[in-house]
């Protein structure tokens, strides 16, 4: 058993990195301060349920983990792993919220200086 909870670790711990990397590139992609556009909603969504699905895997890993310490008490299965995601989300819960900050910090309009102005008035008289 101890080798097969080896490996159900080994698989959810690396399929809950990339869901969790994949989530944040995601939102990440869509920032572009040049465009002064802010990230869309569906974006923001897909991400922010990228981040959970993550989340929820890694709590899988920290199951496995809880189970090999404490064998020789009999905890149902469903007990560990909701005590593993109650200490995924205490530790690494606000990750779920960075895709809703990267939508919430839109980037401001860009306002033309003075200089700019000066220099655009002049290349349209030439």
């Amino acid at each position: 058993m101890a080798e097969y909870l080896n490996l159900i670790q080994i698989v959810s711990g690396v399929i809950a990195a990339a869901l969790v990397f994949t989530g944040l590139l995601l939102s990440a992609k869509k920032l572009n301060p040049e465009k002064y556009e802010t990230i869309p909603v569906k974006t923001t969504v897909i991400s922010t349920l990228l981040v959970i699905l993550g989340l929820l895997s890694y709590a899988v890993t920290k199951t496995c983990t809880n189970m090999t310490v404490v064998t020789e008490e009999h905890y149902e299965l469903w007990a560990l792993y909701f005590a593993s995601l109650e200490e995924v989300i205490k530790y690494f819960g606000f990750a779920v919220f960075i895709p809703v900050l990267f939508r919430l910090f839109k980037p401001k309009s860009r306002k033309e200086t003075p200089a700019e102005e000066e220099a655009y008035e002049e290349e349209e008289d030439n």
